[in-house]
This record gives C-alpha cells, sequence and structure tokens, in this order.
C-alpha cells in the first residue's frame, strides 16, 4: 500500500468514526425537526465518503453515491423490518387517507413485509455490489413513486390544513418526520440515487450471478424471520418512545419540565358526545378524552411554538426521561396518568388496544399475574380503547377480573407491540415490557420484584 493509499485509508477511517460519534448523539435530538433531519444526511453521507476512501479509492465520488443510496435503504428496510406491526399501521393510514381502506387494509401486514424485504435487499445489492444495474433501478423507480406521494401530502396539508398522514413512516419511529421534511428528503436523496444508476455501468459485480442469487435468497430468508419474530414476540430494536429503561413524568403530575426547545402546539376543533359543545383541544400535549370528545375534521387544525422555559434538575439530567404531558389513561371520569406514573411500587398494566382483536391464547397467563399482583398488594389494570359492553364480554369469556383504563388505541399501540402486551413500572420507569406469548411465570415476577 502506497502512502497515497494509507493516507486516504486512514482518512476513511476518521470519517466514519466521526460518523458514528453523530450516530451516538442522533437519538437525542427532536423528532419531525429540521436539525435531526440534516444530521441524519450528514451521518450517511460521511459514513458513505469513509466506506469509499477505504474500499473504494479509486472512484470515490461514484461509490459515495452509491454506498449513500445502500446505507439509506438499508437503514429504512431494517426499521420496517423491525417493526412489522408499525408498517402495518402505518399502511392502514394511507389506505384511509385515500379511502381504498376497506380493500386493502386486510392486507397491510403482508405489503409491510414486503416492502421491508425489497427496501433491505436493494441497499445491501447496493452496498455489496450485487446486480448493480438492476438494484439501482430498483432504487430509482422507490424514488419516482414516493416523491409524488410526498409531495401530494405535503400539498394537500397545506390546501386543507390536516394532515392525510401523520408521517409518512419512511424510518419506522426511528426518525418521524413532518410531511414537508420527507418531501425535501426524498429530493435530496433522488440525487444519488440517480447518479448510481446512470453510472451503474461501471461498477464491477462483486460475485457471480449465481452465487448473488443465492446470497439474496439467504438475505431474504434472514429478513422475513425478523419480521416473523417482531409478530411473534417484541421489535428486537425499540424505536418507541416506551421502551424498557425510559421514565415518564408529567408536568400535570408536579414533574418539571427538561426541554429548552420551542414547544409545537397543534388545536384542533373537538365535539362533545353529549352536549354537542364544540372545543378546542392542544392535541399534542393535551389531548381530550376520546370518550367525550369526537375530532372535528371539518375544522382545520391550527399549529403554533411557544417557547418552553428551562427548569434545572439534576435528577432529570441523568435520567432517560420521557415527558408525557398527552398521556392519557382515564378510570370513569377520573385521570389515572398521575397515580400510574408516580406509584413508587410496582405497576402492571395488560394492554389490550382492542378487545375484539386481542389474543385469548394466552389469556391465562395474564390472569395469574393478575391474581400473584393482587396477593402482593401491586396495582394491576387492564388498558383499552373498547368501549365497557366489550370490556364486560372480554372478561367473562376469558375470566380477566382486572379492572381497566381507557386510552387510545394508537397510544397503546405505541406502548407495546402486542395485543395483549403486559408492561411493568415502577416510579414510572418502565422495567419491562412483554409480548403475550412471553410472559414470565409467577416465579419469575417473584425474582424481577423481590
Amino acid at each position: 500500500m502506497d502512502a497515497k493509499r494509507r493516507l486516504l485509508f486512514f482518512a476513511g477511517l476518521i470519517a466514519m468514526f466521526f460518523s458514528l460519534t453523530l450516530f451516538a448523539n442522533f437519538g437525542y435530538l427532536e423528532d419531525a425537526s429540521w436539525t435531526k433531519l440534516w444530521v441524519l444526511v450528514a451521518m450517511i453521507a460521511v459514513a458513505s465518503l469513509g466506506l469509499a476512501l477505504v474500499f473504494n479509492p479509486e472512484q470515490i465520488w461514484l461509490n459515495v453515491c452509491r454506498y449513500f443510496s445502500g446505507i439509506l435503504f438499508v437503514f429504512s428496510g431494517f426499521v420496517k423490518a423491525d417493526d412489522p406491526l408499525g408498517s402495518k399501521y402505518k399502511f392502514i393510514d394511507y389506505f384511509e387517507a385515500w379511502g381504498i381502506d376497506d380493500i386493502f387494509a386486510p392486507a397491510a401486514l403482508t405489503f409491510g413485509i414486503i416492502l421491508s424485504t425489497i427496501e433491505l435487499l436493494v441497499g445491501l445489492a447496493l452496498l455489496f455490489k450485487l446486480f448493480p444495474k438492476w438494484s439501482s433501478l430498483c432504487a430509482l423507480i422507490f424514488m419516482i413513486v414516493f416523491i409524488p406521494i410526498t409531495f401530494y401530502l405535503a400539498m394537500q396539508e397545506n390546501v386543507s390544513g390536516k394532515e392525510l398522514v401523520h408521517d409518512c413512516g419512511c424510518f419506522g419511529d426511528a426518525l418521524v418526520l413532518t410531511n414537508w421534511q420527507t418531501f425535501v428528503k426524498n429530493l435530496v436523496i433522488v440525487i444519488p440515487v440517480i447518479i448510481t444508476f446512470i453510472f451503474s455501468n461501471r461498477f464491477t459485480d462483486l460475485i457471480s450471478n449465481k452465487k448473488s442469487i443465492i446470497l439474496l435468497s439467504c438475505l431474504t430468508v434472514v429478513i422475513v424471520g425478523i419480521s416473523f419474530y417482531a409478530l411473534r414476540h417484541l421489535p428486537p430494536i425499540d424505536f418507541r418512545p416506551y421502551k424498557i429503561g425510559v421514565t415518564l413524568k408529567g408536568e400535570k403530575c408536579g414533574d418539571v419540565t427538561i426541554s429548552n426547545n420551542d414547544k409545537v402546539f397543534q388545536y384542533a376543533d373537538f365535539i362533545n358526545l353529549q352536549t354537542g359543545e364544540h372545543k378546542e383541544f392542544d392535541i399534542v400535549n393535551n389531548y381530550p378524552d376520546y370518550t367525550i370528545w369526537e375530532y372535528n375534521p371539518d375544522v382545520p387544525i391550527r399549529k403554533k411554538k411557544k417557547k418552553s422555559e428551562p427548569v434545572q434538575s439534576d435528577t432529570l439530567q441523568t435520567e432517560n426521561i420521557y415527558m408525557v404531558e398527552s398521556l392519557m389513561f382515564s378510570d370513569g371520569d377520573r385521570d389515572a396518568t398521575c397515580d400510574i406514573i408516580t406509584d413508587t411500587s410496582y405497576v402492571l398494566m395488560a394492554i389490550h388496544y382492542d378487545l375484539k382483536q386481542s389474543n385469548p391464547k394466552n389469556q391465562s397467563k395474564v390472569n395469574a399475574v393478575y391474581d400473584w399482583a393482587k396477593s402482593k398488594g401491586y396495582v394491576f389494570y387492564g388498558a383499552t380503547s373498547s368501549l365497557d359492553d366489550v370490556i364486560e364480554d372480554y372478561s367473562a369469556k376469558t375470566g380477566a377480573a382486572y379492572p381497566y383504563v381507557s386510552a387510545d388505541d394508537i397510544l397503546l399501540k405505541t406502548i407495546v407491540r402486542s395485543n395483549p402486551g403486559l408492561v411493568l413500572l415502577k416510579n414510572g420507569k418502565i422495567i419491562n415490557k412483554w409480548h403475550h406469548n412471553d410472559i414470565p411465570s409467577v416465579e419469575e415476577f417473584e425474582q424481577m420484584c423481590n
């Protein structure tokens, strides 16, 4: 290795180290912010430059485009494969926005798994130069399809004042973007994708076509396997705010604020289901009780930013905190949220986002945990968006005798990707959570809570 090659090699290593540094701090940036978007782009660009300098210094900028496209598709595909139910819910959002949910909603999960698999395969093929002409063409087709869709969603938001889809779901819960941020992101991404496609003939296949087919087939099995594992258990990597180890706090419960950023307020019109009264609520920080108030889609959502006041707290600075101003568990007419997240003892919650669709296969295990928790004096709630008559019917059929609190179904889906799922908290901290296939025995709970 000559001096120039060694210099490029070490420069590449430095670039990749810098990219890893950006990645280490990426999770602390605010979602749906332009800063987080540009940090993502910079992170991938620097990593791509590092890889090109280390492995392909002869065509640096062309390979930077190839690596950039590959990394992006791998990232996008992996976060979807990691959380197939999240992809399902996002597809349903799109189908509902276009009025075709009656036709396509039953196949939403299948669409999500297929999309994540193709994205991952395209990204891996670009990274390892497997069928470079066809993989770059597939990447370009993706961009040709998604750019008009994201532009339409962004324009509709401007014209109607309503979001047809809250975020594109391009990167699952790992990175939430507004519709305009998504559109701008796609305009940036399409440039290296186009360059990679135009000059794809300059890339030499890393291995033979036969070996490439075998490798891609094996990768397909692995990717689909990850998705099925997440369905039968929980996502291997949890990108959502209610991950294990997070402490839930809220200003309404007497906790202080820990943010010095601009707070975003989105005011929407709601109709009282009993009186017909119209009232405006901040749906970001103070979402109303959905059993009492119904969102009125005919009135455009009003957005406003206010500067939040910083409050110093050594405790909050050292903890993994998620502020839950919009978190809402109601026990009849009473807000039970603070009771749950400020309890100094153990609190268990059986999450049934929809009791009509709740899998009863392992309900006996949940019931056994409830009986044990009751004997220990621990609080145990069922949490659901279902109405009282559905709760009574489910309890009668399954023997689920625990009391229920009401919550929005989207919130419950976000907390745990299982219906039912079980969550263990203490002092507001999420100690652990389980898919209904993995609920521990009473003996295991004895050891955990000893």
